[in-house]
This record gives C-alpha cells, sequence and structure tokens, in this order.
C-alpha cells in the first residue's frame, strides 16, 4: 500500500519518520508531505500543493493518507478535488472536528500565532470546520487517552491527549475512533498506532 503521511502544525516530516520506517517494514511504501505552518502559504495553498502531489502518484494504484493533528485536516480539505482517484482510506491521528478547547485559548497568544500562523487560526474557528469536507471514503479516526484527568484540569475527567479530547475527534457514529495511551505529540510513535494502521489497511 501507498501511504502519504501528514505531519501536524509546528512540526516537520521528521516527526513522522519512525512510523514511516515501521509501515516500510511491514511492507508498505511510505510517502511523506511537509510544510511550515509559521513562514508557508495559507491553509488553502498548502491543501493545493498537497492535491498536486498526491494527483502525481501512480493512478493505478490504491494508497491510504495518514495525518496527524493539523495534517489530516488537510486531508480532508483535499478529497473533494480527488474524487476521481479518492484514498484507499483516511487515517486521521489526533486530528480535531471541531476548534478543540485549548486551540480557542490559544489563538489569542502572540506566539500561538507566531508559530501557527493561518493554520492555527483555522484551528480555532468553528466557521472552518463546517465547511471542511466530510469523508466519504472509509475513515479511521486514532485519538489519544494519554492526557491526565482531573477535576480542575482543562478536560476534566474527560479522556484527552493533552491537546484535545477524544470527543473532539468524533466526526459521526459510521466513523470509527480507536482509542490508545498516548498523547498528543507522539501519538503517530505508538506502537499501539502502528498496530491500527497496518490493520486497517490490510482489511
Amino acid at each position: 500500500m501507498n501511504i502519504l503521511l501528514l505531519h501536524g502544525q509546528g512540526r516537520t516530516t521528521n516527526a513522522m519518520r519512525l512510523l514511516g520506517v515501521r509501515l516500510t517494514r511491514l511492507g508498505h511504501h511510505v510517502l511523506y508531505f511537509g510544510y511550515n505552518t509559521r513562514t508557508d502559504e495559507k491553509f488553502t495553498e498548502i491543501v493545493k500543493r498537497l492535491i498536486v502531489i498526491i494527483k502525481s502518484m501512480p493512478s493505478d494504484q490504491p494508497y491510504a493518507l495518514v495525518g496527524h493533528s493539523m495534517g489530516g485536516l488537510l486531508a480532508r480539505a483535499s478529497l473533494t478535488a480527488l474524487e476521481d482517484h479518492p484514498p484507499f482510506h483516511l487515517i486521521l491521528l489526533a486530528s480535531p472536528s471541531k476548534p478543540p478547547r485549548l486551540a480557542s485559548r490559544a489563538a489569542h497568544s502572540r506566539i500561538y500565532r507566531y508559530i501557527t500562523n493561518d493554520c492555527g487560526q483555522q484551528v480555532a474557528n468553528a466557521e472552518f470546520y463546517k465547511v471542511l469536507p466530510i469523508p466519504t471514503v472509509p475513515t479511521t479516526i486514532i485519538a489519544g487517552t494519554g492526557g491526565p484527568r482531573g477535576r480542575w484540569l482543562p478536560y476534566g475527567y474527560e479522556a484527552n491527549d493533552m491537546a484535545m479530547s477524544v470527543e473532539e475527534t468524533r466526526l459521526g457514529p459510521q466513523y470509527e475512533v480507536i482509542q490508545v495511551p498516548s498523547i498528543h505529540t507522539f501519538i503517530m510513535n505508538s506502537r499501539h498506532t502502528l498496530h491500527h494502521i497496518d490493520r486497517v489497511l490490510r482489511h
């Protein structure tokens, strides 16, 4: 299976390298898509570049998109333009389906705005999610539950990955949500995550 890995905002393709190496060892062909939220173009321009990359892949071979956080949002945004050769499977790693509470708070921070630019503002914008395509291809959501829980913490006793709750990743009852004991930053390095990605792609 050809797999295109998309990292999260504020990261680089290096963040997905360990997952890529492990998937390669399992027999998959791995590719990477990189972008820089601080210096790159706006969200829509990154999506256009992503679509060009995907359409340059062999049209006679199935492929999967695996996006971490912002990478998952970029993957979703590209789907409408890929109807002539849609992905075999879309896997969203800790990717929000609504504005995460913590992102909404951080959106007012100068440091957050500087690091994440337009992409970071979109994550915290409820209107952004209303126009983001709902996947019509087989889709699996993997959400982390390694975040702390407690009465005085941001997510209380809700299952969370320190950046968002499991509930904030859900798209609807028709989409499988797999929970793994990991935090947001390192969910792609979890062996539980690796197992589930390999499992759904071989199904």
